[in-house]
């Protein structure tokens, strides 16, 4: 790089330029200097040290991505042009016609990419019920550009039961959360996420007069930290821990002669550490 600027980084124009070429050398005879000129940028092949080619932009696409894409397709249809043919014989005649100008990027290149996973995972929970319970989660995941991540999914605990004297009452939720999440791509993810889970607690009494079920409504905001461990470009494992603070808590009572004279209210505050498989579409 004679003038180096932000955009051009030889590093990252190396990579473009073998995308171009679907090569990853050329020649030890060849080198290619260049130069940004901001809003433009030139470049110059050498061959043994002496220019083969040059070429000049005025103007280059306002994004780095696009500038270093399209300077990387000039050279590389300049080096093809004017020098590869000259030093490997090819099997097509020498074009005649002049280096076209680097094509301008068009929608598709701003779009974001946008993917959808399936998520199911097992969970052990603590301080959400009055006992320590099972957790079952699954539901769908869009991740837009692998940076930022919108998920829906049900959720299902297994029962847990808590005394209630003279007898006892068993619990379970069953519910939906919501969850919005940064994520650092790569063969191990990182996550980080926000959530708002919501549904019913189902209260069953036993062991006293008049015993039925019920169901109360709660709501909870969580907190997940996880790590996603890439198997295959479909599948992932992943791993994670959750903080619950409920909002709306279910609670229980015993009534007699229609006054609550003992009751059972689910924990303020718990967590749970979860275990499961992320299917990538």
């Amino acid at each position: 790089m004679a003038r180096a600027g932000e955009c051009f980084v030889a590093a990252a124009l190396v990579e473009h330029m073998e995308t171009w070429l679907r090569r990853s050398t050329v020649h030890a005879r060849i080198s290619v200097v260049v130069e940004d000129e901001d809003p433009g940028a030139s470049f110059v092949v050498l061959r043994d040290g002496v220019p083969s080619a040059a070429r000049r932009f005025d103007t280059l696409p306002a994004a780095c991505s696009d500038r270093r894409a399209a300077l990387a397709l000039a050279i590389a249809l300049a080096i093809d042009a004017a020098v590869l043919d000259d030093l490997v014989p090819a099997s097509r005649p020498e074009p005649d016609a002049p280096i076209p100008d680097p094509p301008s990027p068009g929608p598709a290149a701003e779009r974001t990419a946008i993917r959808v996973e399936v998520a199911v995972e097992g969970q052990v929970i603590f301080e959400v019920l009055p006992e320590v319970a099972a957790g079952w989660q699954i539901g769908p995941r869009v991740i837009f550009d692998e940076t930022f991540e919108l998920g829906l999914s049900a959720w299902l605990t297994s029962v847990s039961g808590a005394e209630l004297q003279p007898g006892r009452v068993d619990s379970q939720l069953a519910g939906a959360r919501l969850d919005a999440c940064l994520r650092r791509p790569g063969v191990l993810m990182l996550r980080g996420c926000v959530g708002v889970a919501g549904g019913v607690g189902r209260g069953m009494g036993h062991d006293v007069p008049g015993a039925r079920e019920t169901l109360v409504g709660f709501v909870g905001l969580l907190g997940r930290l996880g790590l996603g461990i890439e198997l295959t470009e479909a599948l992932a494992l992943e791993i994670s821990g959750d903080a619950w603070v409920a909002l709306v808590r279910p609670r229980f009572d015993l009534v007699d002669a229609g006054e609550a004279v003992r009751s059972v209210t689910l924990p303020l505050a718990g967590g749970t550490g979860a275990a499961g498989l992320a299917f990538r579409f």
